[in-house]
């Protein structure tokens, strides 16, 4: 087994450092993976990671195979990292900065590895892995949200002014992916929580009208920062 996984998200560039040893594409019983399985070293760690809308960067969030992806990662390591964007429901939260969320609402489209048999099992993240998140970000100095709900819609499109004042009371940030990889994670035993660039304010929110790009570009520079805090969160392990 690898020390961590991590699954890049809308922001995941080039990582200097990351030597990869080995790229496998992965068949599960749910189908093919977003991406293959890099596996390789950085900071002396081996890690696991996996590309969430594939190498080129083009699966929509709603066409992401999150079960099949956590199927195949779930085979390599205990702990997984979600590299996620998302968007701010609340005029104090700067933009762009980044937030290691503690828990999520996803009432509309959860999803399961349990179709055929009853099973329930309580949702959350993982706080042991959050701490080393938290931990390793305070050294950076950089913004750091330490806490914040995290609301998942569906998407591909963003979120409308009326909705998204509805979500405003029920949480501080608004994606596409991260509920839907940490439940399938609770379901196989494997330990996650997510790094969360913050890249825009959510539909509303704010006067300015949203533009995609620039939504991109911003989690695309937002990068570096997390870099920063994975690569000294991987050296404290």
């Amino acid at each position: 087994m690898s020390d961590i996984g991590i699954i890049g998200g809308t922001g995941f560039a080039e990582w200097d450092g990351f030597v990869v040893d080995e790229k496998e594409k992965k068949h599960t019983p749910w189908g093919t993976p977003s991406s293959p399985l890099y596996r390789g070293t950085l900071k002396g760690k081996k890690i696991v990671l996996l590309k969430r809308h594939g190498p080129e960067h083009d699966i929509p969030p709603h066409r992401i195979n999150h079960r099949a992806n956590i199927y195949a990662l779930q085979k390599e390591v205990d702990e997984l990292v979600g590299i996620c964007s998302a968007g701010a429901l609340r005029e104090d939260i700067k933009v762009p900065s980044i937030s290691i969320p503690n828990d999520y609402v996803n009432l509309w489209n959860p999803i399961t590895f349990y179709n055929e048999k009853i099973k329930h099992v309580t949702p959350g993240l993982s706080f042991s892995l959050r701490d080393e998140l938290i931990k390793a970000s305070k050294e950076t100095g950089e913004d750091i949200n330490e806490e914040g709900i995290y609301i998942q819609t569906q998407g591909p499109r963003l979120e409308t002014k009326a909705e998204v004042n509805i979500l405003c009371d029920f949480g501080d940030l608004v994606g596409m992916t991260m509920a839907s990889e940490s439940t399938l994670c609770k379901e196989t035993g494997v330990g996650y929580a997510a790094l969360v660039s913050v890249d825009n304010y959510a539909n509303g929110v704010k006067k300015e009208e949203l533009d995609y790009e620039e939504i991109v570009d911003t989690a695309q520079n937002n990068w570096e920062n997390i870099k920063k805090i994975l690569e000294i969160f991987l050296e404290s392990r």
